[in-house]
């Protein structure tokens, strides 16, 4: 199972829920290949710039005389930080800009994730067109004079007999 994080823009969601987002929360294997880039990519500016110059230190580094090993070990630990992180790092980002964390949903897969979430919403009860009369609370006619006089049927619904 796939713990999905269910994020509604600022403001709240629309009407559809067109722009509410699903992020997975998973290993990030374009993260971990490309830490730096991946991080550019969903527009987590500074951090993606840390990224990219850890990187480019971790290269030097290892094109030191000696220091081979640990360039290629900063360069792995940097990619797998990402690759571990990188999505809480995307959903930190989103909330710092007024996204809310709504739901947090575990499922096998997206489409599954999204009929758990939607289904689990308040349904909005219709409001009819025609508007409906409250018949338990309607106040009795006024009696008129007229009505005291004698019934046309054999009885008379106002009490005049």
């Amino acid at each position: 199972m796939i713990s999905f994080i269910v994020l509604t823009p600022p403001g709240g969601p629309d009407r559809d829920h067109a722009s509410t987002r699903f992020l997975a929360d998973r290993f990030a294997w374009l993260g971990f290949v490309f830490p730096g880039l991946w991080l550019l990519f969903h527009r987590c500016w500074l951090m993606g710039l840390a990224a990219l110059a850890a990187q480019l230190g971790a290269v030097w580094l290892g094109d030191q005389p000696g220091f081979f090993w640990a360039g290629t070990f900063s360069e792995l630990a940097l990619g797998l930080l990402i690759g571990l992180e990188g999505r809480q790092i995307v959903v930190r980002n989103l909330m710092a800009k007024g996204w809310a964390m709504a739901d947090v949903v575990a499922a096998p897969d997206l489409s599954t994730a999204e009929m758990i979430y939607f289904s689990n919403l308040p349904a909005e009860t219709p409001k009819p067109a025609v508007p409906v009369t409250d018949w338990k609370n309607l106040s009795p006619p006024a009696q008129t004079a007229s009505r005291h006089g004698p019934a046309l049927g054999l009885f008379d619904i106002g009490g005049g007999r």
